[in-house]
């Protein structure tokens, strides 16, 4: 509130010159007069003597105080200075929170990015392999060659009790043939599954490798969310907030120029100068007429 950057700030949006400027005003008090300069530094040197800010350390309370010419006018740049303080406030609060929080987010936002990398990864190895879900995809074969299986048991047990009760049976030779027309296709269906990079077993392996490190992917996203969502609860609890007591208040009357005090402090000053001026008067015509 008394900063270089506060002065600056009342010259361009309260318009502080003219504030202290005054029609009509003291010609002594105002700003610029006869003695001071026209720069800057000697309009904040006297901006400083009108704007008043003081911390005390046993309350803990500021206290805002602006004097001008009219009291509409201290009332206004009161307002105005509070203001501007508390978009200060919220500014450092603002800078405070993207500090504390920007480090996991970035940690999130990379997290992220590898995940999308994985996952067009995968998009990839289906275009490559032709196939959508390699391991769901292979089930049906599984279960195929299951049935065949089951079916050769069956076939098998029904001829060895042929060949044990009626070997002579007509049905033997159709049962032989049964279970090698079994064997081929089960062998054939397996070669499907292993034997091969054509077959199913190495593009499941390297399917279920992107599938395992998209799912260690996620839950490092989902961590670098917490750890997000945590930062920005102690960003919050961090806050800083500027509350006002008071409003800046209108004086009823001006407290300045102190006119008693004044008019006592001249009398006193040149009866002092009199009283002094007596004595140097009176000390000489003692040594004149020694």
């Amino acid at each position: 509130m008394t900063s270089r950057d506060a002065a600056q700030l009342l010259l361009h949006t309260q318009d502080l010159a003219s504030v202290f400027d005054r029609p009509g005003t003291d010609a002594l008090a105002r700003y610029p007069n006869f003695y001071s300069g026209l720069t800057f530094e000697h309009f904040y040197s006297y901006y400083q003597r009108h704007v008043k800010a003081e911390l005390d350390t046993t309350t803990g309370l500021s206290t805002l105080r602006v004097r001008t010419f009219r009291a509409d006018d201290s009332q206004r740049i009161a307002k105005a200075l509070i203001a501007a303080a508390e978009q200060l406030v919220n500014e450092m609060n603002e800078r405070q929170r993207e500090n504390t929080i920007s480090a996991s987010r970035k940690e999130r936002d990379l997290a992220i990015e590898r995940l999308r990398g994985v996952n067009s990864q995968i998009d990839s190895y289906r275009n490559e392999i032709a196939m959508l879900d390699p391991q769901r995809q292979s089930q049906p074969l599984l279960t195929d060659i299951a049935g065949l299986e089951t079916m050769k048991m069956a076939t098998r047990v029904q001829l060895e009790q042929l060949q044990h009760s009626t070997p002579d049976s007509p049905l033997i030779p159709v049962l032989k043939r049964r279970m090698a027309a079994f064997d081929q296709e089960i062998t054939h269906s397996s070669s499907r599954i292993t034997g091969g990079k054509d077959t199913f077993v190495p593009k499941i392996s390297g399917y279920e490798d992107l599938l395992f490190q998209r799912q260690l992917l996620e839950r490092e996203v989902s961590a670098a969310d917490a750890a997000l969502d945590a930062a920005r609860i102690q960003a919050d609890r961090q806050q800083l907030y500027l509350e006002e007591v008071t409003k800046p208040n209108r004086p009823d009357y001006a407290a300045y120029p102190r006119t008693l005090a004044n008019i006592a402090i001249v009398f006193a000053t040149m009866l002092a100068l009199y009283l002094m001026g007596a004595l140097l008067v009176s000390g000489a015509r003692e040594h004149k007429s020694v």
